[in-house]
C-alpha cells in the first residue's frame, strides 16, 4: 500500500496496533516485579534463564519503532487539536495495561509511599527497611537510598499505598492514573499556550509535545512523577499569561514539591504576569526593567514560599527534600555532560596510572557544571527581561533554561527531556534557524531508545562512544555560546531570534 493511501486515520490505527504490541510484549520484556539477574538484551531466545524474554524485548523495540514512524508520518497532517488528543489517547491507553517500561521507578514510588505509611520518613529511612514484599521489586540503586522527591508527591505515594490494599499492581495502576492526569493537564496547557502566544499552531505543538511516543513510554507506561511537575509548570504559565500571578506561583510551589526542578519556572512566570508599570514594548533603562518586575517578583516569592512552607510543615517530614542532591543513589552516565567530562578525566588518569582521577574528576566537574548552570540561568532570565514585551521569548527562555538544567545536571535520564520539550513546543516557531523544532523531534525519537524495555540505561554501556560525544558537544556549545554573546552585543535585537 502506498503512503498516499495511508490517510491520517490509518496511520493512527497503525500506531494503536504498535502501542498494543508494545504493551503485550512488555509482559516479557518490561520491568517485572521480579528483578532479572542480568541485562535483558533483544534476541531470538523465547525466555532467558536469567529472567525475561529476549524475543519480547525485540518485539518491544520493533513496536516502538513503528509507533514512532506513525508519529512522524502524521507531523504535517491537517487535523485538529482534538484529533491529536484522541490519537494520543488511543496510542497511550494500552500502555496502562503494560508492565512498567524503561524504568523501575514506579516500584520505588509505591515502596516509598508504603514506607511512610508504616511511620518511617522516606527522607530518613530507605526502602530496605520496608516491611513488605514490595521491597524486593525496588531497583537496587534506590533500595538503600532516601527519597529524592518533594512532600507533595510523597503524599500522593502514601495515599496510593493506602488505597491499594497491599496489592502492588493496584498501586502501580493508580500511580499511572495520577501520571495520566498530569498528561491531560499538559495536553490542555500546550494547546492553550500555543493559542495565546501565536508562534506556532496548537496542532503542531500538540503533535510535538503531547503525542510524541516519549510521553507514552515514560509518563504513561513508566508513570514518572515528572508528568505532575511538568503539568504544574505549564498550568502556571497559562495563569501567568492570564496575569493570575498568585495562583501561578502557588502552582509552581506545588510542582517544586514534586520535583525541585520546577522552581526554575518561577522567574519566568513573573515576567509573564508582571503588570506593565511602563511600556514593555519601548526601549527603557535596566533599572526601569527591574522596577517593573520587583513587586510581582516579591508577590510570587511570597506565594510560592508560603505554599512550600505550609505543605512542608503539614507533612512533618522536615526540609531535607530541598537538597535532593544529598540522596545517596549513585548514577554515573555520560548522558550528563559534567559526568561525561569527569569520565574523560578518569580515562586520562587511567592511562597515566591514576585511577583515582575518575571519582575526583566527576565530583569536581559536576560542581563546576552546577556553577555554570547557575550563571546560565541568570543570563537566560536577564535576556528575557530585556525583551519583556515578547511573551513568547519568556516562555521560550524557560524551555532553554530547563534543557540547560538537563544538560548540566549530575545525572540525566531520557524522560528529563520532557521537562523542556512542551515549553519549547509552544514557543519555537517552525521557521527558526537550523530547524530547531525538527531537532527537538529527532531528540525525542532517539531518547525513546535510550533505555532498554526492562529499564536498563544504555548510557551505562556506551561510555566509550558517549564520552567523545561529550567532548565534541562541549566544544560546540562553548563556540555557539560565544557567538551568541558577540551577536547580542553587536545587535541586541538578534538575541530574540531563537
Amino acid at each position: 500500500m502506498s503512503d498516499e493511501r495511508l490517510t491520517p486515520a490509518r496511520w493512527r490505527w497503525i500506531g494503536v496496533a504498535a502501542a498494543t504490541g508494545l504493551a503485550v510484549a512488555s509482559w516479557g520484556s518490561g520491568s517485572r516485579p521480579t528483578l532479572n539477574r542480568h541485562i535483558l538484551w533483544p534476541g531470538l531466545e523465547w525466555w532467558s534463564a536469567q529472567g525475561g524474554s529476549p524475543v519480547a524485548a525485540l518485539v518491544s523495540l520493533v513496536a516502538m519503532a513503528v509507533l514512532l514512524l506513525a508519529w512522524w508520518r502524521l507531523r504535517t497532517a491537517a487535523v485538529s487539536v482534538r484529533w491529536w488528543w484522541t490519537t494520543a489517547g488511543a496510542w497511550f491507553v494500552p500502555l496502562l495495561a503494560s508492565v512498567p517500561l524503561y524504568s523501575r521507578d514506579l516500584y520505588s514510588y509505591a515502596a516509598q509511599g508504603a514506607l511512610w505509611g508504616q511511620g518511617l520518613s522516606p527522607y530518613e529511612h530507605t526502602v530496605s527497611e520496608l516491611d513488605s514484599p514490595w521491597r524486593d521489586s525496588t531497583a537496587p540503586t534506590w533500595l538503600d537510598s532516601t527519597a529524592p522527591y518533594g512532600p507533595v508527591f510523597l503524599l500522593v505515594a502514601r495515599g496510593v499505598a493506602a488505597v491499594s490494599g497491599g496489592h502492588l499492581w493496584v498501586a502501580l495502576l493508580v500511580l499511572r492514573i495520577v501520571a495520566v492526569v498530569g498528561v491531560v493537564i499538559i495536553a490542555w496547557a500546550v494547546a492553550e499556550l500555543a493559542s495565546r502566544l501565536g508562534v506556532v499552531s496548537a496542532e503542531r505543538a500538540t503533535w510535538l509535545a503531547v503525542a510524541t511516543p516519549l510521553v507514552g513510554a515514560h509518563f504513561v507506561s513508566g508513570g514518572h512523577n515528572d508528568a505532575l511537575m511538568v503539568a504544574g509548570m505549564l498550568a502556571a504559565l497559562v495563569l501567568g499569561l492570564r496575569r493570575r500571578l498568585v495562583w501561578a506561583a502557588v502552582l509552581v510551589g506545588l510542582a517544586a514539591m514534586v520535583k525541585l526542578t520546577a522552581i526554575v519556572a518561577l522567574p519566568f512566570v513573573v515576567l509573564l504576569a508582571a503588570s506593565p508599570a511602563f511600556p514593555w514594548d519601548e526601549p527603557v533603562r535596566w533599572r526601569e526593567h527591574v522596577a517593573g518586575v520587583l513587586r510581582p517578583a516579591v508577590v510570587a516569592i511570597l506565594a510560592a514560599g508560603a505554599t512550600v512552607g505550609a505543605v512542608t510543615l503539614a507533612t512533618g517530614l522536615g526540609w531535607s527534600w530541598l537538597n535532593p542532591a544529598a540522596t545517596s543513589g549513585k548514577n554515573e552516565q555520560w548522558t550528563s555532560l559534567p559526568t561525561g567530562l569527569g569520565m574523560a578525566v578518569g580515562a586520562v588518569g587511567h592511562v597515566l596510572g591514576h585511577d583515582d582521577w575518575r571519582d575526583t574528576g566527576i565530583a569536581v566537574l559536576r560542581a563546576v557544571g552546577l556553577v555554570v548552570l547557575a550563571v546560565l540561568l541568570v543570563v537566560i532570565w536577564l535576556r528575557a527581561l530585556r525583551h519583556a514585551a515578547d511573551r513568547a521569548l519568556a516562555v521560550r527562555s524557560l524551555g532553554w533554561a530547563l534543557l540547560a538544567v538537563v544538560l548540566l545536571a549530575p545525572a540525566v535520564l531520557g524522560w528529563y527531556f520532557l521537562w523542556g520539550l512542551p515549553v519549547l513546543a509552544v514557543a519555537v516557531a517552525p521557521g527558526t534557524p537550523r530547524h530547531t523544532r525538527t531537532w527537538l523531534a529527532v531528540a525525542a525519537t532517539v531518547l525513546c531508545f535510550a533505555q532498554l524495555p526492562d529499564g536498563y540505561s544504555l548510557g551505562l554501556t556506551t561510555t566509550a562512544v558517549g564520552v567523545p560525544i561529550d567532548l565534541v558537544a562541549t566544544v560546540l556549545l562553548v563556540r555557539a555560546g560565544w557567538r551568541w554573546v558577540r551577536r547580542s552585543r553587536l545587535d541586541p535585537s538578534r538575541s530574540t531570534a531563537q
